[in-house]
């Protein structure tokens, strides 16, 4: 039996293998001073518990979702000086044994120095502790975001946990929210509502998939809480509104002063016009 040779990696595959799974940067120095920069793709590993310089698997749907969520959490505590909103950003615990963790979009109470740089969470310079993490599946890692990642918040005692995974199943997207809440130091699945929403107690919100977007609404009003970019089209279509509104005014007001002019000239020829009920 004759086997077939193996399949050449070609440049775009392995682009779709590194945007799969993300990368990290290996530099070699040769001995004539040259320096070669290779991608190579994340383990299972390198993606649970990335470093900095590592570049995280990504995609519209990923960013648009994790980008949202941070937006509008972010405008949630503008004004409050405790609470930081992250994204992105690797987590250094306090925890022995516990490794770095990079949560999509974070959510901590109690912090100083809100609006500093950070290129890293260290908690105990910080000595304050995520409430709230939310992280969107890598279909490359869907296993690594939906289990393990569960097992490594709950040991750091993250208070509430929401996964956002949108997958293909018989040709079809399935949208779904899941969410586990700390209940004597042990995580407890939440129980989506009738309409599929999760209620996130630490942020006051409910959470769900529609359509392929992140909605997010105040769980006391079931106000709809909009991003920037929600707010900056909202105002565009209200201003669009109010131009169609004033160009309504304009021309009734032509239309008017065309009806008055008129009248004039038929006052000017035949006099007033007759009254109702008079021959």
């Amino acid at each position: 039996m004759v086997s077939s040779p193996p399949s050449a990696t070609t440049p775009q595959n392995l682009s779709t293998e590194l945007a799969e799974c993300g990368w990290r940067t290996d530099i070699e120095t040769h001995a004539d001073g040259t320096t070669t920069f290779t991608k190579i793709p994340l383990t299972s590993e390198e993606f649970l518990h990335p470093k900095e310089d590592y570049r995280l698997p990504n995609s519209t749907f990923h960013d648009d979702v994790a980008g949202h969520a941070k937006d509008v959490l972010t405008r949630r505590y503008a004004s409050d000086p405790t609470v930081g909103v992250y994204r992105d950003l690797l987590i250094e615990w306090d925890i022995e044994g516990q490794k770095d963790l990079c949560p999509d979009t974070f959510v901590v109470f109690g912090i100083n120095n809100k609006d500093q740089n950070r290129s890293k969470f260290i908690i105990a310079n910080e000595r304050a502790y995520p409430a709230f993490v939310l992280e969107v599946v890598s279909p490359r890692y869907r296993k690594e975001d939906r289990e393990k990642k569960v097992l490594e918040y709950a040991r750091t005692q993250v208070p509430e946990y929401v996964i956002v995974d949108r997958r293909r199943q018989r040709g079809e997207f399935v949208d779904e929210v899941l969410g586990y809440r700390l209940v004597e130091r042990i995580y407890q699945p939440i129980t989506p509502d009738e309409e599929g929403r999760i209620l996130c107690e630490m942020v006051g919100v409910l959470m769900s998939l529609q359509e392929g977007r992140l909605v997010i609404e105040d769980a006391e009003t079931g106000e709809r809480l909009l991003s920037s970019l929600d707010l900056e089209a909202a105002n565009q279509e209200l201003e669009v509104a109010n131009q169609e509104l004033e160009a309504a005014k304009e021309s009734a007001e032509q239309q008017a002063a065309e009806m008055a002019a008129l009248l004039e000239r038929y006052r000017e020829r035949f006099g007033e016009l007759p009254k109702n009920g008079n021959g």
